[in-house]
């Protein structure tokens, strides 16, 4: 658990783990061959010492029946010379030694003392007779030095593996990595783009792993929900936002919007060239009076429509409250522009509104004001408001104040 519990990359982990499993399995298969292979050995071994004794009391033989004491050690010599044996004892009928040969061991003797200790205990004894005469025995104790030959060769066998395991382990690691980190990049550079630019319309890539496409599909299906939630916050916004800055009657800019336009002229290098209409209906009173607040309000969406409908695109209109509406006419290069355009709106209240059977006449009155005889918004709404107020008192019910 310590190597989860801490901060660590993905290529370390890789190592550690695939070296974990390495270890253990190389030891298991190391403990498991050793010991096969060392009863396998000593199987051997033994079975093999009991052949070369049995063949050394047949050579034997004839030198202890003519008591060749000579010949006996030469035999001897030659079989500890030759043979995994550690020593042979050749012993007359009384059990007296008369003839024994010594193996010289020359490097690892502690090693093999104790490898000849557990396998090597107990000697072998063969009795050597002639003519059904008992003329003694020899006594061979085996020797280790094939098993610790054998062991040498396997732990030079298992070193070279080792290296070359570790070696194909390494790349085999490193190759995995690559191609998870292939695999990976994609996925981390998509995510790192969304999060920075908040684009929800884009989605993980395919991944040939099983498990990171997992993955991907959960997280392509929040963004798909991010991004259905993104929209329709998008939308509400966008319905508050003209809900803030738009007339639930009429649809129009209200005053909070046309504020705001108004400001922002004054804010402009050049601001002198735009005219402000103030238009207040003459009999909004009566008519509410005489065919009720439905009907007002009918004729205040007329009102509304067909003065839209007789203004340029760039031209801005809005209510300001009751029967009060604003017009903002930019780019006048001449005065003369505004009684043209005052007669043009007036013309739009000749036609009387139809409203449940009842053909309702209204009209207004426009103030005008420019922004050339102001000096600040304050200015030109109180100079639209006389100009209106005046209006009324004409019979062309348009006034253009000069101050």
């Amino acid at each position: 658990m310590a190597i989860y519990s801490r901060k660590t990359s993905l290529q370390s982990l890789f190592k550690r783990s695939q070296l974990a499993m390495f270890a253990l399995t190389f030891s298991i298969c190391t403990i498991i061959f050793v010991v096969v292979s060392t009863y396998t050995m000593n199987t051997y071994a033994k079975q093999s010492l009991n052949i070369l004794a049995e063949a050394l009391s047949e050579r034997i033989q004839p030198a202890m029946v003519f008591n060749d004491r000579m010949t006996m050690q030469q035999i001897l010599s030659d079989y500890t010379t030759q043979y995994s044996i550690r020593s042979i004892q050749v012993l007359d009928p009384t059990n007296q030694e008369i003839a024994n040969s010594k193996q010289v061991v020359q490097s690892f003797q502690s090693t093999q003392g104790i490898l000849d200790h557990l396998f090597f205990k107990q000697p072998i004894q063969i009795s050597i007779r002639h003519n059904q005469q008992f003329y003694g025995s020899i006594v061979v104790y085996g020797s280790s030095q094939s098993l610790l030959d054998f062991f040498f060769k396997i732990l030079i066998g298992l070193c070279s593996a080792i290296i070359l395991i570790l070696f194909a382990l390494l790349w085999s690691v490193r190759s995995t990595y690559q191609y998870l980190m292939q695999s990976i990049h994609p996925l981390v550079s998509t995510a790192r783009e969304i999060s920075e630019y908040k684009a929800y319309q884009l989605r993980l890539p395919h991944s040939n792993i099983k498990e990171l496409q997992q993955l991907n599909d959960v997280f392509n299906e929040l963004l798909d929900k991010i991004q259905a939630s993104t929209q329709k916050l998008r939308a509400e916004n966008d319905v508050l936002a003209h809900q803030a800055l738009h007339d639930q009657l009429t649809q129009l800019p209200n005053r909070h919007y046309f504020y705001q336009t108004l400001l922002s002229i004054f804010e402009q290098p050049a601001p002198h060239s735009t005219a402000l209409f103030f238009i207040d209906n003459n009999n909004f009173k009566e008519i509410n009076d005489r065919y009720g607040h439905l009907a007002g309000d009918a004729v205040l969406q007329e009102m509304a429509r067909r003065l839209k409908d007789r203004l340029r695109q760039d031209d801005f209109i809005a209510r300001l409250g009751g029967d009060e509406f604003a017009i903002l006419i930019r780019n006048i290069s001449k005065t003369e522009h505004l009684a043209k355009i005052s007669e043009n709106l007036l013309k739009c209240c000749e036609q009387p509104l139809q409203f449940e059977q009842h053909e309702i006449h209204f009209s207004f009155s426009i103030g005008i004001a420019s922004t050339e005889q102001a000096h600040s918004p304050e200015d030109l709404i109180t100079a639209a408001d006389s100009a209106m107020y005046k209006a009324k008192t004409l019979q062309q019910g348009w006034y253009f104040s000069l101050r």
